[in-house]
């Protein structure tokens, strides 16, 4: 095998150079590249190199090699693949069908992307949000709230891609529908949706949800003096990721009737909370460090005054 794979990869360096130049020119004129023929055993490597020039292109230079590949009939064999069993050969095609926006791909890859794989059907499903976004979100929507195994860092870089123009009405639904599964999901990818559409809905989950992911995840749209009342309950709360999360809320529209919140929070014994505390006070609207300097001095809890210290030190190099 090692023997057999050796010979193989200096039986395609030559091949692999002479497809590199044609998909450099067919990225400005798919007509004029001289693509050789592509025997059946060289199409997953051909198919690879594309969707890595794919990768590193946008606009029309990416249309131009997706018209090369149908110009030549390659988006035909790649639509064959999907029934392989091989697991490369699948997830060469399932990208490259993404990339071509292939419609013949949708029910094939709709089928695939509810498979219990992780690999496969999230391939599949980031096909189908480059073939046709909308319908894609609306079809995907539960699954990428209830399916833990699609990374979230992942979906949030897709969505992103696509502009809050196309995923806002989406995420409206699904924050609107209170899932009961993924409601966390939901809130921390409403961040890539228009903010003014999603906030009103988002911060309503502070007055009717216990899970502490989805509060602290709330907490992040608290903008208006109005919600105030929430971040100062969350504050008391048993998790420390959610005392966080409300002393951060409590600097960016607080003012100086937060202090007593705050300073209660820069005496918890958990040290983020501490820290994002004395952060909000060298922020606090109002508040100037003549008299931050004397609650660090009036202070007893020397964790209080340390951490306090700290943050005017950062406060005062900034």
């Amino acid at each position: 095998m090692r023997l057999w794979r050796l010979w193989r990869e200096r039986t395609l360096a030559p091949r692999i150079e002479a497809w590199r130049q044609a998909l450099h020119v067919a990225m400005d004129d798919p007509l004029a590249a001289r693509l050789p023929p592509l025997a059946t055993l060289d199409l997953p490597a051909f198919a690879g190199l594309w969707n890595h020039f794919q990768e590193s292109v946008r606009g029309p230079a990416s249309d131009n090699l997706a018209r090369l590949l149908r110009e030549r009939g390659i988006d035909a064999r790649l639509l064959a693949l999907l029934g392989r069993r091989s697991l490369r050969l699948r997830l060469t095609a399932i990208t490259a069908l993404g990339h071509l926006r292939e419609e013949r791909a949708w029910t094939k890859l709709e089928a695939i992307a509810r498979e219990p794989s992780s690999v496969t059907s999230f391939a599949a499903a980031r096909a189908l949000l480059r073939i046709e976004p909308r319908r894609a979100l609306q079809v995907l929507g539960p699954s990428i709230l209830e399916r833990e195994d699609w990374p979230l860092t992942r979906i949030g870089t897709i969505l992103h891609e696509l502009g809050p123009a196309v995923v806002t009405p989406a995420l409206v639904t699904l924050l609107v529908s209170r899932p009961r599964r993924g409601l966390e999901r939901a809130i921390k990818l409403a961040r890539f949706g228009h903010r003014h559409r999603i906030s009103t809905i988002v911060r309503g989950w502070l007055s009717s949800s216990e899970d502490p992911e989805v509060i602290v995840a709330a907490l992040d749209y608290v903008e208006d003096a109005s919600d105030l009342p929430w971040a100062r309950g969350a504050a008391k709360h048993d998790s420390w990721r959610v005392r966080m999360a409300a002393a951060q809320a409590l600097a960016r529209v607080g003012s100086r009737q937060e202090l007593a919140a705050l300073l209660e929070l820069l005496r918890d014994p958990v040290w983020w909370v501490r820290y994002h505390a004395a952060q909000a006070l060298t922020s606090l609207h109002g508040l100037e460090g003549e008299e931050l300097e004397a609650l660090r001095a009036g202070t007893r809890d020397a964790f209080a005054s340390d951490m306090l210290a700290q943050a005017l030190a950062e406060m005062r190099r900034r």
